[in-house]
């Protein structure tokens, strides 16, 4: 085995699936004790997102090699990268690797002033206290449609129990909205 590649909560499209409490430092000792690199995608989960500047934090563990994009600009600039340590980079010589649009330096100026704003705004405290104030919100609504709700930060998926909406999923929606009747993102 060469790599192991994880995404730490998988995409929202795929329903928000944190890993249980130690499974990435197991994964890591595993990865060390046999030479793997241990990968984490954190292009969807990564920079504030989770409560955390990366998903993998929550853990306290520490990846060979890190994916980051979308989140990294703000959204306001197609930036991807790949953080690693030098004895990973140096695999790749001059001449070796080739990039179209590697070393963009207005998607380095847009990149720092996101990182600047996540910092000076408080967003990673703010996406913490938000998610479980969010998720505190969904479960007081006490909806038997609601079966589950589960995430970290501002990423967040709520399960629905089919047999509830008796053949029409279009009533979620409806019974989702019957809850308290006050705002779920507060102001601060």
């Amino acid at each position: 085995i060469a790599a192991f590649f994880i995404r730490r909560a998988d995409p929202g499209e795929a329903g928000v699936y944190v890993p249980a409490e130690g499974y990435l430092r197991r994964v890591e000792a595993l990865c060390r004790e046999h030479n793997v690199l241990f990968i984490a995608d954190e292009i969807q989960t990564g920079i504030a997102r989770t409560g955390k500047m990366l998903a993998v934090d929550h853990e306290g563990v520490r990846p060979d090699i890190v994916t980051l994009g979308k989140a990294i600009s703000g959204g306001t600039y197609p930036v991807s990268l790949v953080l690693a340590d030098r004895a990973v980079m140096d695999v790749l010589t001059p001449g070796s690797h080739g990039s179209t649009f590697g070393g963009n330096p207005v998607a380095c100026a847009v990149t720092r002033a996101a990182l600047e704003v996540v910092k000076d705004e408080g967003l990673i405290a703010r996406a913490a206290e938000l998610g479980e104030y969010f998720r505190a919100q969904l479960n007081a609504i006490g909806s038997p449609v609601i079966k589950l709700v589960r995430g970290k930060g501002l990423l967040n998926a709520v399960v629905i129990e089919a047999s509830e909406l008796h053949g029409r999923p279009d009533r979620a929606p409806r019974v989702l909205s019957h809850g308290p009747r006050r705002r779920v993102c507060r102001p601060r």
